[in-house]
């Protein structure tokens, strides 16, 4: 079978899942959305190459059923894409991970660590060292962001994300009248929060520098190169920063998590705005390769697939199996995403490293070196090396609002792998 003429949907057995886990995916899907978890959903299982489930649920908008070539905000699942693009530069021999960030952007050099107080007050000392292009892949840089103000309690989060905010870092998922070039003045302005190599902190900005760097070793905007070496060698033609008037009807709506209110406006976090409102953005200036795509899961899913067929899909090589290797092993030693998962890191991936997720957490994403990511707007894809599976959990609140419902069907989906 085939479903809108570009995913062909083969029988469950065939691939070695269970028609009745299937069914278990599909009761859990509809308790779901009966109890108000989310209001929409599209979810696609496959194995070896193959698709065995792809349906969509509930709905989109007010009035507009859920299909599976519905527009999602891909958020933060936007990074992946990042990381593949440096990487390629990587394979090229176009730059080292080692380099400093300097070499590319000369204000990132000599940068100051703030040293913080409980009362607010701060001094600042050199950094130990430089940042290197490895420090951004694994979130180890030192930067932070605007909308961590608080969130945690170390008494840095009270100090530099406020400085973030001063001297106006966007870092968040709106689309502002800036260039990555523009914000990268701002960023220069503010301290890092630890030395780099010593700390991990889900940062935006620690990817936006990324974007710019290819920006500068590449010589095309982040948008033309992600477009030329990236979607379009995938057939990912369904992919976007800025949603096409012609596609616009088909971008699902944010609800507010665990209620089917629509929610139109941003939010306020920490210090910015956050919510969803950049979809709808007059300015198409900032290509975000922190945030910033908008896309159908049929598009993410071939690229998810291409990163578990080591880099390549359809006779397209994106990226070396060294390059892949790389991104989906655990880069941080003894550190852990300690701010969202308390898995392992990878180059903008989360990792889990044991046969379960570690005690007290939630994110059990299969097994051993399964990786994934997910998005501010609930939105999640899990790559299994071991299950030669990838799952895509597609739903509409925002502020992760369905991580937790997302989770369980992964972990159905996973059940239903009966070899």
């Amino acid at each position: 079978m085939t479903v809108g003429g570009t995913i062909e949907i083969v029988s469950p057995e065939s691939v070695g899942v269970s028609p009745a886990g299937l069914d278990a995916v599909e009761a859990l899907i509809t308790r779901q959305i009966a109890n108000n978890d989310y209001q929409g959903s599209v979810v696609l299982i496959a194995r070896h190459g193959r698709v065995c489930y792809f349906k969509a649920h509930g709905k989109a908008a007010e009035g507009v059923p859920m299909s599976t070539d519905s527009i999602f905000r891909l958020a933060s699942m936007t990074k992946v894409l990042t990381a593949v693009a440096v990487m390629q530069l990587w394979d090229r021999g176009m730059l080292g991970l080692a380099d400093p960030v300097s070499r590319y952007i000369p204000e990132l050099g000599d940068r100051q660590v703030a040293e913080c107080q409980p009362d607010g007050s701060y001094t600042l000392r050199p950094a130990a060292r430089e940042i290197c292009v490895q420090d951004l892949l694994t979130m180890t840089a030192g930067f932070t962001n605007t909308w961590w103000q608080d969130a945690f309690p170390l008494d840095v989060y009270k100090v530099v994300p406020k400085l973030y905010a001063e001297a106006e870092v966007r870092d968040d998922m709106n689309a502002p009248d800036l260039t990555l070039e523009e914000n990268m003045t701002r960023l220069a302005k503010v301290p890092l929060i630890a030395d780099p190599g010593t700390m991990f902190d889900y940062s935006n900005s620690s990817v936006d520098v990324l974007c710019r760097i290819v920006e500068v070793v590449s010589g095309q905007d982040f948008d033309s190169y992600q477009k030329q070496h990236i979607l379009e060698p995938l057939g990912m033609h369904e992919t976007w920063f800025f949603i096409p008037d012609e596609h616009r009807a088909r971008l699902t709506e944010v609800y507010w998590p665990g209620r089917d209110e629509v929610q139109r406006s941003n939010v306020q976090v920490g210090p910015v705005m956050l919510g969803p409102e950049g979809a709808h953005s007059e300015h198409h200036r900032y290509f975000s390769g922190a945030a910033g795509l908008h896309g159908t899961t049929a598009d993410y899913f071939r690229f998810a697939q291409m990163l578990l067929n080591k880099g390549t899909l359809d006779g397209a090589r994106i990226l070396s199996p060294a390059a892949v290797e790389l991104m989906t092993s655990n880069q941080i030693g003894d550190l852990t995403n300690w701010q969202l998962t308390q898995n392992k890191w990878g180059f903008m991936l989360d990792i889990q490293q044991g046969v379960n997720a570690p005690v007290g957490s939630d994110h059990y994403l299969g097994g051993a070196g399964a990786y994934s990511w997910q998005g501010y707007f609930s939105t999640k894809f899990v790559n299994n090396p071991g299950r030669d599976s990838v799952i895509l959990t597609m739903t509409t609140p925002a502020a992760d609002g369905a991580l937790p419902q997302n989770l369980r069907i992964v972990a159905a989906a996973n059940a239903a792998m009966n070899d």
